[in-house]
């Protein structure tokens, strides 16, 4: 059977200077699980305005489950980015939209236990708002996920000691780049007294023993898997591409390990597979091109 996974997380338009495009770390995990084959279900919101209508056809175009997505009064979310000469990001997220406003309601608990889903995710930014941090408790406290994903997703002005406490507390899976390590530990959430990812991960897993997985994505090095469990850890090379631009890059490698993991691939298997996807991902300009991943097979669609 196909995974059940349902992101709990934004819908964003990404501005750049010559366009815009959909994104936002929630809907590209969505999109990006559904394409790699799982059952994909969406709980954000959008505004009632052009951005919000085009956002909903184009999340609809995708296939991923709209069902728990709210119309809301305040405004889609849109978020200005600016690359640097290397292609990486730097985000201003306006304040105040839609998917700061999720709300939730006894029907929606009572679907979403019926679903019965494999994995929750969710990230920091989602929860920079009082009302949509204490839909996501909500959806925590009273509804049940075999496993509980957390990328941190550490974008300026967008995050708290709280948020990403939560994050780390709730996680059964977690996801941290090589940037926003450090940020944590200012945060005092852990300590370490090494950089290495074989430290930190020990350090982490100490403090939060519900975590099973913690993933490092380390850039042009690759990624670093440790398992709580058995203490064991291993390193995947990145695939060697040119870089159009980071933007997804790490929603989908997420994505893709989530799936082939809840889907009985193995992690070191799953691994790979989130390391060749990102590296797809990074070699085209959109957050999310047009591909399918089938049997550990990406297939890109021309």
């Amino acid at each position: 059977m196909k995974p059940k996974i349902i992101s709990f997380g934004e819908i964003i338009w990404d501005v750049y200077e010559s366009e815009s495009l959909i994104g936002g770390a929630g809907l590209n995990f969505a999109a990006h699980c559904l394409r790699c084959g799982a059952d994909s279900f969406l709980f954000s919101a959008v505004g009632r305005d052009e951005l919000g209508i085009k956002a909903e056809s184009i999340i609809s175009d995708f296939n991923v489950d709209r069902r728990f997505i709210k119309s809301s009064d305040k405004t889609t979310g849109k978020c200005i980015v600016k690359l640097d000469e290397k292609g990486v990001p730097d985000f201003n997220v306006l304040d105040d939209t839609a998917f700061d406003n999720i709300t939730v309601s006894d029907a929606d608990i009572c679907e979403v236990n019926k679903i019965g889903f494999d994995a929750l995710y969710f990230g920091t930014l989602i929860q920079r708002s009082p009302v949509s941090r204490s839909t996501l408790k909500e959806l925590c406290k009273r509804c049940s996920f075999k496993e509980i994903v957390c990328d941190v997703n550490l974008r300026k002005n967008c995050y708290d000691a709280d948020s990403a406490k939560f994050c780390l507390e709730n996680a059964t899976i977690l996801k941290i780049s090589q940037e926003e390590e450090p940020l944590l530990r200012e945060l005092k959430l852990y300590f370490a007294n090494s950089d290495s990812p074989e430290k930190l991960a020990a350090a982490i897993s100490g403090r939060y023993p519900q975590i099973k997985y913690i993933i490092f994505t380390l850039g042009e090095n690759g990624s670093f898997v440790y398992c709580a469990k058995s203490k064991k850890d291993f390193q995947v090379a990145a695939k060697r591409v040119a870089v159009a631009s980071t933007v997804g890059a790490g929603d989908s490698f997420i994505a893709a390990w989530i799936t082939a993991y809840l889907s009985g691939v193995s992690i070191e298997e799953s691994t790979k597979l989130a390391s060749e996807l990102s590296g797809f991902v990074v070699s085209r300009a959109e957050a999310i091109p047009d591909y399918t991943m089938t049997g550990g097979v990406l297939n890109e669609k021309i």
